[in-house]
């Protein structure tokens, strides 16, 4: 008996030394990642920015684990051949056809939507008093009826009750919102033409269609034709190109490619001799060209590594805090002025020979980083936009015109 518990006091010295040095190695990996959340944990003023911290800080440590992507092939593995549809406690299920939908379970929702409707009144009222028009854009999910297959007993997180509470409030403060399902759902395409199986993101050809349906409604609701020669919202106007097996998106990333495999990328552009200019503030970078040249980063096309980063960053980095893009050969084109996600990158590329300039903030990025208010009110835009992903209908993308006690509702 004495010499079994001697087996396992060694065993179990063996497991921490082995989990100290781990720990030791992986810190000393990881130290500059560890110094810039320290650094951004010193900004943190409110409850909403430490949650949000402690979410940048478990992915940020999830990603920069000593062999994190060994850990999760594994598992992933083990997950397939065991036959389970959900992958680590609900974050995601898995359809018949491999594509991945965020779990019920593993999401937390609020229910201040009136309050955002009132942030989204307060915007329009500052935006036409300066003369110009708002327009609330609202892309699908994956959950589409009509299109997507997945068993709705199944617990998937299903954003369309919320979308259209949000909707029909928008309709009664008499907002202009342009709900992109419908057009997505008759556009006849299957879902995994839409919709990436390892991505939560649409894809160039959702996003292109979704841009034609934005000109229809602006020529249908103010009599202005940003395409009157129906030129760069006809996809026959447009050049591709076919990536095989290049896409891995963030679910896929966090699933591992064992058990989600990999997306087909369609890249798509339109066929116009202008010249544009890219403004990356956040980075301090600027891209000067032809469409290609100036708002498509061929760096991304050319890499492999699939586990840092995705091709469909080739559209503006996906997403930055703010930028802008100047449509040197269209002066007299009209200006946008966005609050938007990443779901907008590729819709402002397909708009931009349309435009003479489209001006964009990441509304959800911390607030005190950007004054969205200050953003609205020195723009000289002709439309402001504000677009949303339906799981971002949250606190988090309306810091802007928040009510005050002063103010009430009013």
């Amino acid at each position: 008996m004495k010499r079994f518990f001697l087996k396992k006091y060694f065993f179990a010295a063996l497991f921490l030394i082995f989990l100290l040095g781990f720990s030791v190695l992986n810190a000393f990996s990881c130290a500059d990642v560890w110094a810039g959340l320290r650094k951004e944990l010193m900004d943190v003023e409110t409850v909403e920015m430490l949650e949000a911290w402690m979410q940048e800080a478990e992915a940020k440590s999830a990603e920069e684990t000593l062999g994190n992507i060994r850990f999760i092939e594994t598992y992933g593995f083990m997950q397939k051949i065991l036959g389970k549809r959900e992958f680590n406690h609900f974050s995601y299920i898995r359809d018949d056809n491999g594509m991945l939908y965020y779990g019920a379970l593993a999401d937390t929702v609020d229910d201040d939507l009136d309050e955002y409707a009132g942030n989204v009144r307060r915007l329009k009222d500052v935006v036409e008093k300066k003369g110009a028009k708002l327009i609330v854009v609202l892309p699908p999910s994956k959950v589409l009826y009509g299109v997507s297959d997945v068993n709705r007993e199944w617990p998937i997180n299903d954003p369309n009750a919320r979308m259209d509470k949000f909707l029909n409030l928008m309709m009664k403060n008499g907002v202009f919102a342009v709900d992109m399902r419908l057009p997505i759902t008759k556009s006849g395409e299957k879902l995994e033409d839409l919709f990436f199986k390892t991505d939560h993101h649409w894809t160039p050809l959702a996003a292109f269609l979704a841009t034609k349906e934005l000109v229809k409604q602006v020529e249908k609701q103010y009599g202005e034709q940003w395409d009157p020669e129906g030129r760069y919202t006809d996809l026959s106007n447009c050049q591709t190109k076919f990536y095989l097996q290049r896409m891995l998106g963030s679910q896929g990333r966090n699933a591992g490619v064992i058990y989600s495999g990999m997306d087909d990328y369609l890249l798509i552009w339109p066929k116009c001799d202008m010249e544009f200019t890219w403004y990356n503030y956040e980075r301090g970078r600027e891209q000067t060209g032809d469409f290609r040249e100036a708002l498509f980063d061929q760096r991304v096309l050319k890499s492999e590594d699939i586990y840092n980063g995705s091709i469909n960053m080739v559209y503006l980095d996906e997403v930055t805090t703010h930028d802008k893009i100047v449509n040197h050969s269209n002066p007299n084109g009209p200006k946008l002025a966005v609050l938007r996600d990443s779901y907008f990158s590729p819709m402002a590329c397909f708009l931009a020979p349309m435009c003479s300039e489209i001006e964009m903030v990441w509304n959800r990025t911390a607030h005190n980083d950007m004054d969205f208010e200050k953003f609205v009110e020195e723009s000289d835009a002709d439309y402001v936009i504000l677009e949303i992903y339906p799981y971002n209908l949250n606190e988090g993308s309306f810091y802007f015109y928040q009510k005050t006690v002063e103010q009430g509702d009013a």
